[in-house]
């Protein structure tokens, strides 16, 4: 059997998922051969000292990637080394969410102040004239470096550590990550509409102009006194992502 030796990451991470971060790589680094199996459950169990859940979710976490084959009673088979064209985001939960922008790779390419105009005030429910804290950049897909979307980022000053991390573009991120902490988040709001890729995004996302893109916009609030956090907007080539989540009846 492979050795498999675990993933040293920057961010916590899941069990689950760290293990299943791991053997992602190694597929992609061609140590687990195509049509041959993963590990099972067990040997898994063994190896880590995990639960059978833990075990039983790292391997669906390589399925979603589609780089594997599941099938009852006979393991998983590796179908494929190289990444899909097309990125599945799966998230049914608000750590979900921030755990995807912790495990990509976010470039931030602008830092600034700026003025809002109609659009951002309106997406940041503020007036226009008053100032923003802006960064923008291309987020990356963690495997195969291929560019996912480009985000624009807005948050009002709230005059505090935070706000002098996004203002240089060496730790913007890591102001980012440091303000989406989900104990402090009471609620995201996110809503996802249709749109032509711009001809200004076209060559930093490898794609055409006016192609079909998505726009994901997404309001973060604080847990506390409902404060607006931050607004994140996203445009991703169509052939690029999709994005899957699971709902259940209120019981």
């Amino acid at each position: 059997m492979t050795k498999i030796k675990l993933l040293s990451t920057k961010h916590s991470l899941p069990k689950y998922q760290g293990i299943g971060e791991t053997l992602i790589n190694q597929i992609l680094a061609g140590e687990f051969a195509l049509n041959t199996l993963l590990p099972t459950e067990k040997q898994l169990c063994e190896q880590f000292s995990i639960s059978r859940h833990t075990a039983r979710e790292a391997l669906r976490y390589v399925e979603k990637t589609g780089l594997v084959e599941r099938k009852q009673g006979s393991g998983t088979l590796v179908t494929r080394n190289t990444m899909p064209e097309q990125i599945n985001q799966f998230i049914n939960s608000v750590k979900d969410l921030l755990a995807f922008g912790q495990n990509t790779r976010f470039e931030v390419q602008v830092s600034d102040m700026i003025t809002l105009d109609g659009s951002t005030a309106a997406l940041l429910n503020s007036q226009q004239g008053q100032e923003c804290i802006h960064i923008g950049g291309v987020r990356f897909e963690p495997h195969d470096k291929k560019p996912i979307c480009y985000s624009n980022i807005y948050r009002h000053p709230h005059l505090d550590e935070v706000d002098e991390k996004l203002k240089d573009t060496k730790t913007a991120i890591y102001a980012v990550i440091e303000a989406l902490d989900d104990k402090k988040i009471g609620k995201i709001e996110q809503q996802i509409s249709a749109c032509l890729l711009p001809e200004s995004l076209a060559s930093q996302l490898d794609a055409s102009t006016d192609s079909a893109a998505m726009k994901i916009t997404r309001r973060y609030f604080s847990l506390k006194e409902d404060d607006l956090i931050l607004v994140a907007e996203s445009i991703y080539p169509a052939k690029r992502f999709s994005f899957t989540s699971v709902l259940y009846p209120n019981k």
